[in-house]
């Protein structure tokens, strides 16, 4: 018996991006809480403790592909972005720094 076909798929993992619709402004190293981000963004994907520090780690998988299956002839195409931002704390809860990952089209490094 001999199949041919396509397929294709995608997939999004983790949380949701809500910092980049978040004012960048709402994070003020000094002043912004844990509580406060946590508000705003809701859980992190990851608590991550580096000695007196807690680190918020947000992350969002998107997935596509395609794949085409025939007799003589196979192929298979995979694209996978992440989108992050990570919000360090110290022991107070108070925050420290911030960064996100570079979208696609500009840089927002902080």
């Amino acid at each position: 018996m001999l199949l041919s076909g396509c397929a294709s798929w995608e997939s999004d993992k983790g949380v949701e991006p809500l910092w980049r619709q978040a004012v960048q402004a709402e994070w003020k190293p000094g002043k912004t809480t844990d509580a406060d981000v946590i508000k705003v963004l809701g859980p992190p994907s990851q608590i991550i403790t580096l000695g007196d520090q807690s680190v918020y780690y947000y992350l969002r998988e998107k997935n596509r592909g395609k794949a085409y299956i025939f007799i003589l002839w196979n192929q298979t195409t995979q694209s996978v972005e992440y989108d992050r931002a990570i919000f360090f704390f110290d022991k107070k809860g108070v925050l420290l720094k911030y960064s996100y990952s570079k979208p696609v089209s500009a840089s927002n490094a902080k």
